[in-house]
Formats: structure tokens, C-alpha cells, sequence
């Protein structure tokens, strides 16, 4: 069985013109949550446009849109949604986490890790923490007191996290995961998550990280909103 998935670049309010259609199949179950699952050939991919955001670090240099799109399909079904997300990445930026040591004797040297010029690769999906009865997006800039959003973020390093916020600064971890995977082959980064149902209409924006580009935090590229139903 298929269903319509309607995808919209949203300006303020639901319903606006220019929306893009794709035709989207119901994952029968968590097997879509595999990157090369036949599951995904009944959903054609949407290619979302990136920008970067501004110089955020005074000691930041200027970085070029080296990830200018993304490419996103949705699944429904198994009571959940499934999305796989997809671009292109020159290179990978995914490292092992070094274990703690143990303390060390007082007349030994202490050296610096060299983790803190690491910047892995990332991805995430934000969504309204509720549909939008008023039709108003919450700010793209991680929401707002009226309009909190969730965040379904996969570092290449850390793996999956759910996070919250509700304006710029105010982004938190919940303390939550949820299932995902990822694959890099031949320039390309493929992520799938599988989080909670979607009700109809709910929007939805995707951000990148390049880790190559020193991306973390709020220094990204992202996209617009867009809608699903």
C-alpha cells in the first residue's frame, strides 16, 4: 500500500503554494531502519536545499557551502516514521572515543588530548514538540518559548540522541536515544532513524554538520521548513 507523503518549503502558514509530492510506501517493519532495505525503493528521495549558517566563533575562518543539499525520504508504518537521509561528504570525520585513564602519578606529564580539533560528522531532523494548531513554524533558530521543537540528532561519533530547546542556547540532551544507523561509502553519508509517528501535517527541517569544516553546535548548514503528511 502507498500513501502520499507531501513535502513543502513553508513560508509561514500551512498550506501555502509550491509544495512538492512524493510518493512514499508503508515500511511493514523496523527492517526500513536498514539503509539498503527494499523498503525505500517505494520512496523517492527529496533533494533539500542547505545554507550555511552565519560566523558564529570570532576565531572561526569563513567556510564555503561544501554541503549544499540533502536528500530525504520518508516511511510510514510499524507505528513509527522512518527517514533516510543521505549527502555527499569529501570526507569522513567519525572517530573512536578515547577510554578514561587512570590517574596519573603526579611527577608524569600531563598531555593534552588531541580530541579537541576533532569535529565529527552529524546530522539531524528537528520537529515542532506539537503540530502547530495556529499554523505558525516555530523559529528555525532551535524554536521558541511558544513553539519548542525536538531534535533527532546522530553524531558520527556518538550515535543517536533526542535533544530539546526552545530558542538559540537554550538546546539540551533529554537523556534519550532512539534506533538509527549509518553507512559512508563513496563520498556519501547515509543515515536512517526510526522515530515516533508524524501526525499529518507536522513540518520538519534537516541540518548537517561537516565535520571537516569544524561544524558543532550551531555552526551547520540547515534547511527550511518543510511539511509531511
Amino acid at each position: 500500500m502507498r500513501k502520499l507523503i507531501t513535502v513543502l518549503v513553508l513560508g509561514a502558514a500551512i498550506g501555502a503554494a509550491g509544495e512538492k509530492v512524493v510518493m512514499a510506501g508503508r515500511a511493514p517493519s523496523a527492517a526500513a531502519l536498514e539503509p539498503d532495505s527494499d523498503d525505500w525503493r517505494s520512496a523517492p528521495a527529496v533533494s533539500i536545499a542547505l545554507q550555511r549558517t552565519p560566523l558564529l566563533y570570532a576565531t572561526d575562518a569563513p567556510a564555503a557551502l561544501e554541503v549544499d543539499s540533502a536528500q530525504v525520504q520518508l516511511l510510514r508504518g510499524a507505528g513509527a516514521a522512518f527517514l533516510r537521509l543521505e549527502w555527499a561528504d569529501k570526507t569522513q570525520e567519525s572517530y573512536a572515543l578515547e577510554q578514561a585513564r587512570a590517574k596519573r602519578p603526579p611527577e608524569q606529564l600531563v598531555h593534552q588530548t588531541p580530541a579537541t580539533n576533532r569535529f565529527p560528522d552529524g546530522v539531524a531532523v528537528m520537529i515542532p514538540k506539537k503540530l502547530p494548531a495556529d499554523g505558525v513554524f516555530p523559529s528555525l533558530q532551535m524554536g521558541d518559548e511558544s513553539h519548542p521543537v525536538i531534535l533527532y540528532y546522530f553524531d558520527a561519533t556518538r550515535g543517536a540522541a533526542v535533544m530539546e530547546a526552545s530558542g538559540r542556547t537554550t538546546t539540551k540532551r533529554t537523556g534519550q536515544s532512539f534506533p538509527a544507523k549509518s553507512a559512508y561509502r563513496n563520498g556519501r553519508w547515509t543515515v536512517t532513524m526510526q522515530i515516533p509517528e508524524l501526525p499529518a501535517g507536522m513540518p520538519l527541517a534537516v541540518a548537517v554538520w561537516n565535520g571537516a569544516q569544524q561544524d558543532r553546535d550551531g555552526r551547520k548548514g540547515f534547511s527550511v521548513w518543510y511539511r509531511t503528511n
